[in-house]
């Protein structure tokens, strides 16, 4: 047999592997045998997986035949889970759709239209929120104004199942000026009431920053309890989306808003896995941080990138805005200075001493700018019982 006849057959016998295969076969040797690898290379690999590219950009602009086919072309592994399929067939458009993350809306003061596209066909990150926002009073606050970062961890096993919105509800009860809540999933009637209740009764302005695609659970609930809008002017009620996938066929995906924060008064973030929906309180496990100080800015940030992409829900009349310079951050002066004190915080941890002690954990600042703080919170005096 001559040199062309063998070069022929390893050319048939050469199967491709995509870089997760590979991965997958090292790890199917058995440990006996995996002695002479042990002194090879642990790098994370953090590169590009071309691929995986491929076959997402066939499965979004052909279907599902034709991302099988590349993943068998390309050797790769079935990476994506039928759900991510059947989200992917049924959510791609075409690229000449017009874009619905990007708001035409005019907005108020310093925020102007965001122009968050996406350059095909990678992913957009949103990575600056200084795209069409003005957060120039966000990065001066943090000059020695603001005390330093603390953080309670309620979870929902330690409390119960209602204790986890009880919590909630007493968090958004002490708001005086405004509420901010981005969420997920809206369906639950109790939390609306209280909503609405805070908008009309003590004059709370309200933003709600809901998921677009689990929109209509909220529209069903405010269109069967017969409720109008016009009736609540301190209530604004929004839709934002995730990211968007392009293709280099320039098909596009965009998807959803996962985020669950509540901003109160612009001085304290409830966040955490939770959704408002009755599933969420009385079979899912869930659970919800409390943060304080200066690690409540970037929330600020982030409802900032997020309304000024957002959409107005047909139906739903606004009367108000989002303040140019938030209270929260509105200092100039550099000397260190505490945060007001509100009454929430004092309802707030009564509730939560009644049925467990929160974690309490503090990330370390540069010695010059930190404030030291008398730890005088339930979660410390909890603490202190148990010794």
């Amino acid at each position: 047999m001559d040199g062309s006849s063998v070069s022929v057959l390893l050319y048939k016998r050469f199967i491709p592997q995509g870089k997760v295969r590979r991965r997958v076969q090292d790890l199917r040797i058995p440990p006996a045998s995996y002695i002479n690898f042990i002194g090879s290379d642990h790098r994370l690999d953090l590169s590009h997986n071309e691929s995986a590219r491929m076959a997402v950009d066939s499965l979004l602009s052909q279907g599902l035949q034709e991302y099988h086919q590349v993943l068998r072309e390309e050797g790769e592994v079935d990476f994506l889970s039928q759900p991510e399929k059947i989200y992917i067939m049924e959510n791609g458009r075409d690229g000449d759709t017009a874009d619905a993350s990007t708001s035409d809306d005019q907005l108020v003061g310093s925020l102007v239209d965001s122009q968050f596209g996406t350059q095909c066909p990678t992913l957009s990150t949103d990575s600056d929120p200084a795209v069409g926002v003005d957060l120039s009073c966000l990065r001066g606050a943090s000059d020695g104004v603001l005390v330093k970062p603390s953080f309670e961890v309620h979870f929902q096993s330690h409390c119960g199942a209602a204790s986890m919105k009880d919590l909630i509800r007493e968090f958004m009860r002490k708001a005086k000026e405004s509420l901010v809540i981005v969420m997920d999933c809206f369906s639950d009637v109790e939390l609306l009431c209280d909503l609405l209740e805070a908008s009309r009764k003590r004059n709370v302005s309200v933003h709600l920053l809901l998921d677009h695609l689990n929109l209509s659970l909220f529209v069903s609930m405010w269109q069967g309890l017969k409720l109008s809008s016009r009736n609540f002017p301190k209530l604004s009620v929004r839709s934002v989306q995730g990211q968007t996938y392009c293709a280099k066929t320039g098909r596009k995906l965009t998807g959803q808003v996962s985020e669950s924060f509540i901003i109160t008064d612009w001085t304290e973030v409830l966040t955490g896995s939770y959704s408002f929906s009755w599933l969420s309180w009385q079979v899912h496990r869930s659970l919800a941080v409390l943060v304080k100080g200066s690690a409540v800015l970037p929330f600020h940030t982030e409802f900032l990138r997020l309304n000024s992409s957002s959409q107005a829900v047909p139906g739903f009349v606004s009367y108000i805005a989002v303040p140019p310079v938030l209270p929260f951050s509105n200092k100039t002066s550099h000397a260190p200075q505490k945060l007001p004190q509100q009454p929430l915080q004092a309802s707030l941890e009564a509730v939560s001493q009644q049925r467990f002690c929160p974690v309490e954990t503090e990330q370390k600042l540069d010695r010059d700018a930190a404030i030291k703080i008398p730890k005088t919170s339930s979660a410390v005096r909890c603490t202190q019982d148990l010794k």
